[in-house]
């Protein structure tokens, strides 16, 4: 069932447009201090108003010049360093400094630095969203490590190449491009050094790149390298092979090391997957192990999953727990279901459904495993699950619930609306999926 469509608040069009252009262009010189939730520092300027200061590092001593405004805020682009913080290195990625793309808001920090810049941001967030009590129970756990992906503990490695996915548009000139940070320009790239090679070596960002005789002003393209295959690019609905054919292809393969054996995965070339070389194994790994107390000994369990999306959890959880046990999982788009039912299938003991995850969705889908589960998994969306998803999830009566969140804020919410429901945090492990940029992925176990 689809939830009523909320109305739209009401807007004060013309105070806002007076608040944000005032100041806007302003130089401003200031101390930064302890990084926030989005990717940018906080500072105050000589009247004391809060400044959210982007492409900057804790310590550094600034010229920024403002970008926009509101009330007794503002926020700033770093365009000078006038006292760079040894954290500084020259960044991988130019074209998302100051007045850039966003989507390298970090890269010009070394990888150990953006590291602990979101361990601040969790433990931040944590205090701040999450409630004295919650930050205390994860002090009390030894607080918040950020981990590096497996293979990027290599502190001399910049961490370039590892997305194996991109999405562009085509500016008016017919050239590949992304959009300004919170802009509607679209820049033309010169390269994509976060690319895995193989996408690299497909000419998208050249001058002449052949590319431009397939693609118009205005298209979306996306270039995906699985790791079971050769890259593909999608131009709107069409695939197209690396050397420009256009061919058919219904499913990417995926090989994923997941508990000491290889599992392929099927998934449309248009569908989600992580875009990390190695964090779809980094998180599988996690999730198995926080199902079943590390062990990964879930024989005979009962597990119930949410926002399960092509499998890559539903997968593993299903072999622990072996034909004695049971699985379902709910995921609200009906294609990425399509692609799970097919890398489940000869799974008897698992069941995908396509539904809301909302409150009736999860009664319904308690129904069909028939029993209080051992364990619940939610990785739930950048928004997160949300208090009614979190009490439902309560309401289950589940002894022990894996929680994956990719962003600091809702992942905050979310504990604090789980330990408000009457469970407490067991663990809180996190790792820097996401290199040059402000996101991280946690996985939090929690019990009753």
């Amino acid at each position: 069932m689809s939830p009523r469509a909320p109305r739209r608040p009401s807007r004060r069009r013309s105070s806002i447009r007076e608040t944000t252009r005032e100041g806007i262009g302003r130089l401003l010189r200031l101390t930064v201090g302890e990084p926030v939730h989005g990717g940018a520092c906080v500072a105050r300027d000589d009247s004391g108003r809060v400044v959210f200061v982007r492409h900057t590092a804790p310590g550094e001593v600034v010229s920024a010049r403002v970008s926009a405004v509101r009330s007794r805020l503002a926020w700033a682009d770093a365009v000078e360093v006038l006292e760079p913080s040894t954290d500084r290195v020259d960044s991988v990625w130019p074209q998302a400094g100051p007045g850039g793309v966003g989507g390298g808001e970090l890269s010009h920090l070394a990888p150990a630095a953006q590291r602990d810049w979101k361990r601040r941001v969790i433990s931040g967030q944590l205090r701040r969203v999450g409630g004295q009590a919650l930050a205390e129970a994860a002090g009390a756990l030894g607080g918040v490590e950020v981990a590096p992906a497996w293979g990027d503990e290599e502190p001399s490695d910049p961490l370039t190449g590892r997305r194996s996915r991109i999405d562009v548009v085509i500016d008016a000139g017919g050239r590949a491009g992304m959009h300004e940070y919170r802009g509607r320009r679209v820049i033309a790239l010169d390269r994509m050094p976060l690319a895995v090679p193989q996408i690299r070596g497909l000419g998208l960002f050249d001058q002449d790149s052949p590319w431009r005789s397939l693609w118009k002003p205005g298209d979306r393209v996306r270039a995906v390298a699985p790791s079971g295959g050769q890259p593909v690019v999608l131009i709107g609905e069409d695939a197209y092979a690396a050397d420009g054919t256009r061919i058919d292809v219904p499913l990417l393969c995926w090989d994923v090391p997941i508990g000491g054996y290889p599992q392929s995965y099927g998934v449309r070339p248009s569908g989600f997957w992580q875009t990390h070389v190695r964090g779809a194994e980094v998180l599988a790994n996690a999730v198995l192990a926080a199902a079943f107390g590390g062990d990964q000994a879930g024989e005979g369990s009962a597990v119930m999953e949410l926002y399960s999306g092509a499998g890559l959890f539903t997968v593993p959880l299903a072999r622990a727990v072996g034909d004695a046990g049971r699985v379902v999982s709910l995921e609200g788009d009906e294609a990425a279901v399509r692609d799970a039912g097919e890398n489940v299938a000869g799974m008897e003991w698992v069941d995908v459904f396509s539904g809301s995850v909302n409150r009736q969705g999860i009664v319904d889908l308690s129904g069909q495993l028939g029993r209080v589960p051992d364990v619940l998994v939610a990785d739930p969306p950048r928004a997160g699950a949300g208090a009614q998803v979190c009490q439902a999830i309560a309401a289950t009566g589940a002894p022990r619930v894996v929680l994956v969140s990719c962003d600091p804020a809702a992942g905050a919410r979310d504990l604090r609306s789980l330990t408000d429901s009457g469970y407490r945090l067991l663990s809180l492990r996190a790792w820097d999926l996401f290199p040059h940029t402000h996101h991280v992925e946690m996985v939090a176990v929690l019990s009753r």
